[in-house]
């Protein structure tokens, strides 16, 4: 009989009143079933093929002891057992009763939602049940999980309905506990609170990663604040043209806020036990961030939306009325759209590389994306041209924005709108651009042209189902890598404006008084109230505790198509 020299750990165990042989090798746990003359540990038979069910350890949760009832000598089919932390390994003189232990993973009962299965052995000894319990812990604490040990998790109390703290507690932490993970709890108390400790006290030495309970708001915090203190260990400064080096500890989200657009965008669902899977099995996806430049200086950081118009109106007049809570945006956002405001900009941008990528191509972003992929791996080259330019010129790369390539647009817009990422949500599962990736690279810049309400609503409503927008005449979209934004309102912008035809002073007097009006911008849930802006993406600088949306046909739960029993989901 030959034997698999990947194996680990073996013996038998009890699993569904009968004898199985239980195997551990790097990558998998799998069981099958054998005779009773098999079972002795003297002689064994090979499992690995034609095995009756197996785990893929990428995808187990932890495992915990459990007590077996001492009348009974057998673990019951699709009893779940209750996990005892305290369940004794090793009695001194004969054990109470069968001693056994459950194996936590990952189930995928659909609509993109994870939820947490077990499925339970009996051992023959408590000390055989120590030595499985073990086995597994270490082997997944293998380097090549990467998974994460231990997490500094920030919680927001005020974040959407203010249950932040009760989900953590509920539900986040008992898995943490489940996956062995030692986490440091921390409450903000301000706005703003996260970033500042991020960037300036916390001491992130061995820290795998930084969580965030709460909503988009948290994560901006937490982002601002990491990639502030990664630029400065780095002595770089942060300017308005400047090429920022990413940080080596992932960001995770636990949704407990309004929107939870980041969360929806990278997971395809805003479910907590989803998120906190995803972080417990070092999950990895990188996403683009932008960099936000206001007159020419480096304020913040971005990942979801920018938007100035009706996107900024409605976000300044939500500012004012904090105490309505969520339903605020409902309320500023009607309001924003009776006003119909308009107003006159010009939007200089630098197209994408891609000449076949477009914000209407209906490419999705979706797990293991092989437009992502190429991305980054053409902006990892291009990376090594720059530090070769910089080794040869024996002086600092300077990245300032190169003018050919470069497009402008002027008019008069109801909504100038650009997403680093889809930003789906429970509102609008699309998202506001539905083909944008998550790490290309490049932002989807959509231009709203001065138009009736009714063709706006007719806008919304397309963006809101994911319909085709390109076929509205009063709609521009373009995929860029940079854009720059100026409100015309000065004098001298009115031969601009004009084209310079020639104007009579009435209405030189009226479309001065048109162009007097400003809008703001709402970057990613935050009020920028200057006008003039320019905002750069940087290729997957970040990475997430998160994998980006599956396809559904990929995704089955753990089985072995090959040799895995047809009923080993009722295990």
């Amino acid at each position: 009989m030959a034997y698999n020299t990947d194996t680990k750990f073996q013996s038998p165990v009890e699993h569904l009143n009968k004898t199985h042989i239980l195997s551990l090798t790097k990558w998998q746990l799998a069981w099958e079933c054998t005779k009773k003359q098999y079972a002795s540990e003297g002689n064994i038979s090979e499992p690995l093929i034609g095995h009756d069910a197996c785990l893929d350890l990428r995808e187990v949760v932890g495992v915990k002891a459990i007590k077996i009832p001492p009348k009974t000598s057998t673990v019951s089919l699709g009893k779940q057992y209750k996990v005892d932390d305290n369940a004794p390994f090793c009695i001194e003189m004969q054990p109470l009763g069968p001693v056994g232990f459950s194996v936590f993973f990952i189930s995928r009962p659909g609509n993109y939602k994870w939820k947490c299965k077990q499925v339970s052995f009996q051992c023959k000894d408590s000390n055989l049940c120590l030595q499985w319990i073990t086995a597994i812990n270490d082997a997944l604490k293998e380097p090549e999980f990467k998974r994460p040990r231990k997490l500094i998790v920030f919680v927001n109390p005020f974040s959407g309905k203010k249950k932040a703290v009760k989900i953590y507690r509920d539900k986040v932490q008992p898995l943490f506990e489940l996956a062995d993970i030692n986490v440091t709890l921390i409450e903000t108390k301000k706005q703003n609170h996260a970033r500042d400790l991020v960037r300036d006290e916390l001491d992130l030495t061995d820290i795998d990663g930084l969580i965030c309970v709460g909503g988009d708001g948290l994560f901006s915090e937490v982002l601002n604040g990491l990639l502030n203190k990664t630029e400065h260990d780095h002595h770089i400064i942060e300017t308005s043209h400047f090429d920022p080096v990413p940080p080596d500890i992932r960001i995770g989200i636990i949704p407990a806020g309004s929107t939870n657009t980041i969360v929806y965008t990278t997971t395809g669902v805003s479910d907590v036990v989803t998120s906190t899977l995803h972080i417990i099995l070092g999950d990895s996806v990188g996403i683009d961030v932008n960099s936000v430049n206001v007159n020419d200086q480096f304020i913040r950081y971005s990942v979801t939306m920018l938007g100035y118009g009706y996107m900024g109106d409605l976000l300044k007049d939500s500012d004012n009325n904090r105490w309505m809570g969520p339903k605020r945006y409902n309320w500023s956002g009607t309001k924003a759209f009776i006003s119909n405001n308009s107003y006159y900009g010009e939007i200089k941008f630098l197209l994408s590389d891609n000449d076949e990528s477009h914000p209407a191509d209906a490419v999705k972003c979706m797990s293991g994306c092989e437009t992502c992929y190429k991305a980054k791996e053409m902006d990892n080259e291009r990376i090594l041209a720059q530090d070769s330019v910089s080794f040869s010129a024996g002086s600092g790369y300077s990245n300032e924005s190169v003018t050919d390539g470069w497009q402008t647009v002027i008019g008069k817009f109801v909504a100038v709108n650009s997403v680093t990422m889809s930003c789906s949500c429970d509102i609008s599962p699309p998202g506001m651009s539905p083909f944008c990736h998550l790490g290309d690279g490049c932002m989807d810049l959509i231009l709203v042209s001065d138009c009736s309400r009714v063709d706006f609503l007719k806008f919304l409503l397309r963006t809101a189902k994911g319909e085709e927008r390109q076929s509205l005449d009063f709609i521009q979209m373009y995929r860029v890598k940079e854009f720059t934004f100026r409100a015309l309102t000065e004098d001298t912008d009115l031969d601009t404006i004009s084209n310079n035809e020639e104007m009579t002073q009435s209405k030189r007097v009226k479309l001065k008084r048109q162009t007097s009006k400003t809008s703001v911008w709402n970057c990613d849930g935050e009020v920028i109230h200057q006008s003039k802006i320019n905002v750069r993406v940087h290729c997957q600088l970040v990475k997430l505790f998160a994998r980006g949306v599956e396809d559904p046909s990929m995704t089955e739960d753990q089985k072995c198509k090959t040799c895995c029993s047809p009923n080993f989901e009722n295990f």
